[in-house]
């Protein structure tokens, strides 16, 4: 007979069946990189926040940056390298472009006014309050601190000087990362020195009156800095991230393995150049053996080898020659791969970090050169931003007040949004070629003349400034450049026939002679 199932009745047989075992495809892990083993024991696997890291290592990686900027070549290298490639010979220079109140033209008037105050102001005794640096001091300073400490810190001051306005630098120790409060109801939350409202916006600073660790810091104190009185400059490169991290930190680790391994090699080859000798003397019956230069503390005697030097041995004493291995043959192979990979992390190319050009041609170096150098406008671009844009701010609003810049009715954010900022550029290794090629984007309208003196730093405006000045002070002497005696134009091709007739006029003297 039979049976109508419902599907209730399917549905508890299916529950009664005996569980199956999953398929290994299933549990197998969906990521190479998340698996647990032997091999991935070390790897980390809880996740922290950039500040939780910070609070725990950021003095630790600080005072090991400050001390591989000290003794590391290296790190003293990438940071010469910040200075010159961010800042560069000039600094970043500042350029008014404020428009006319009608019209489309400048208003040159003003726009000479604010670039000029700008200048004075930046001269050495004004811009800082200790009166010790010029705006290009303060700047470079600027630049070598936020890539050796992470962060820079100053506070910006009313002064005694024609504008109203200083700048106080700060060393970030002064800001203490120990220094933590809670968020409560009617309190906001301090994490590591810094007060931030509910937003997480910096509302004040906490800073140390006195570097905490300087030995007249006895009766230092904690006081409250207003945000809008403080930069406090550091490139962020995570979300909710309060504190700054070294610029160094991913190459820290192998640059410091890698001194302390050069140091060796240096010390084992000094060691093999002392080559020495041993005298030995007969049995006299007296205890007369060498006792070593000094005795250790384990009871143990050591001696000193000198180049050319020599011991004496008692009787039944014997030396064994000392042969170190190192620096071996693979020694410069071996370090230039662990400066390839320290220049990699630093994001900089390995010729510009260990000034070795052995093996580069052209395009290689172009290449690598391109790279590094958009890394570098990066960071030109954060210096503008959380650098002079904000002290440019505050320096124009003082001045407006002291009377050295007169806006009339115009407006202070009008004015600011109408300053640009020069930063350094750079010249190729091929400038004939890339000249050339210059000339021909902008002959087909591929690029403008603004973008290309702009990539090298320069501005079209004053550009062309200084082209009609020259030409007025040329003709004033009754001159005309690029011509020869008789008024025609000289070229290089003229001056490369010139000097082929020069040398086969020569040539045909010699065969007359002989």
């Amino acid at each position: 007979m039979a049976t109508n199932l419902t599907l209730l009745d399917l549905a508890e047989a299916k529950a009664a069946l005996p569980a199956r075992k999953p398929a290994l495809a299933v549990t197998k892990r969906t990521f190479s990189a998340a698996q647990q083993n032997r091999f991935t024991q070390d790897w980390a696997t809880s996740i922290l926040s950039r500040d939780q890291k910070l609070w725990q290592d950021l003095r630790k990686l600080r005072a090991r940056s400050r001390e591989l900027a000290d003794n590391d070549p290296l790190a003293a290298k990438f940071l010469s390298l910040c200075v010159a490639n961010i800042s560069g010979p000039k600094g970043i220079t500042m350029q008014s472009k404020v428009k006319a109140l009608r019209g489309p033209a400048l208003a040159a008037g003003l726009n000479e006014q604010i670039e000029t105050e700008w200048r004075r102001w930046g001269h050495r005794g004004n811009c800082t309050v200790d009166g010790t640096m010029s705006f290009s001091d303060l700047e470079r300073l600027f630049v070598r601190t936020v890539a050796m400490d992470g962060e820079f810190l100053c506070i910006l001051k009313a002064a005694d000087n024609p504008w109203g306005f200083s700048v106080q630098v700060i060393d970030v120790d002064q800001l203490d990362s120990t220094y933590n409060v809670p968020p409560a109801q009617g309190r906001n939350e301090i994490r590591m020195g810094v007060e931030l409202d509910r937003m997480r916006r910096p509302v004040a600073y906490w800073l140390w009156t006195q570097h905490p660790n300087e030995w007249s810091a006895s009766d230092r104190a904690r006081v409250r800095v207003p945000a809008e009185s403080v930069i406090h400059a550091f490139l962020p490169d995570s979300a909710r991230q309060t504190r700054g991290v070294p610029w160094m930190t991913p190459a820290m680790y192998q640059m410091n393995m890698l001194k302390g391994y050069e140091e060796a090699a240096i010390t084992a080859a000094r060691v093999a150049a002392c080559q020495s000798f041993a005298i030995t003397t007969k049995d006299s019956g007296e205890d007369d053996a060498f006792e070593g230069d000094g005795e250790n503390l384990d009871g143990t005697t050591s001696l000193e080898l000198t180049p050319g030097g020599g011991i004496r041995l008692g009787p039944g004493e014997d030396i064994k020659s000392i042969s170190p291995e190192h620096p071996t043959t693979n020694y410069g192979q071996f370090v230039k791969e662990c400066k390839r990979n320290i220049a990699t992390a630093l994001s900089v190319s390995y010729t510009s970090l260990a000034d070795d050009l052995e093996g580069v041609n052209f395009s290689s170096i172009r290449a690598g050169l391109l790279n590094e150098r958009d890394m570098w406008r990066v960071r030109q671009k954060f210096a503008i931003t959380q650098f002079h844009q904000r002290i440019s701010r505050a320096w124009l609003a003082a001045s407006v007040l002291s009377g050295r810049i007169d806006l009339s009715v115009r407006d202070e954010e009008e004015v600011l949004e109408q300053i640009r900022w020069h930063p350094h550029g750079w010249d190729w290794v091929d400038p004939k070629n890339d000249q050339n090629a210059n000339v021909l984007a902008v002959e087909n309208g591929f690029t403008t003349r603004t973008r290309i003196l702009g990539e090298r730093g320069y501005d079209l405006e004053d550009t062309l400034r200084e082209l009609a000045e020259e030409e007025a002070l040329i003709k004033s002497f009754g001159l005309t450049l690029g011509t020869d005696t008789k008024g025609e134009a000289d070229t290089a091709d003229d001056d490369q026939q010139s000097q082929g007739s020069a040398d086969s006029g020569g040539a045909k003297d010699e065969a007359a002679k002989k």
